[in-house]
């Protein structure tokens, strides 16, 4: 079973007053990417990212994994 995960990528770029055209340009993704990395549909993100993604975010945001993602039990 693969495990589920919510997006929280929106609400903390936006407490940072922070784009996702900023965070795209600093981890080498596109702009569709991170949109699609930070959308959730009934609670559960549309597409994960790499763990290379997820560890570049987690730098250049200087956050923790629980600050952008949410595990989602069913």
């Amino acid at each position: 079973m693969k495990a589920k995960s919510k997006s929280k990528i929106n609400e903390y770029l936006d407490s940072r007053g922070t784009s996702k055209a900023w965070l795209a340009e600093r981890i080498g993704a596109s702009r569709a990417q991170v949109n699609n990395w930070s959308k959730n549909e009934n609670g559960v993100v549309v597409s994960q990212p790499s763990v290379g993604y997820v560890l570049k975010m987690i730098r250049v945001l200087g956050c923790e994994l629980d600050d952008i993602y949410e595990e989602v039990n069913d």
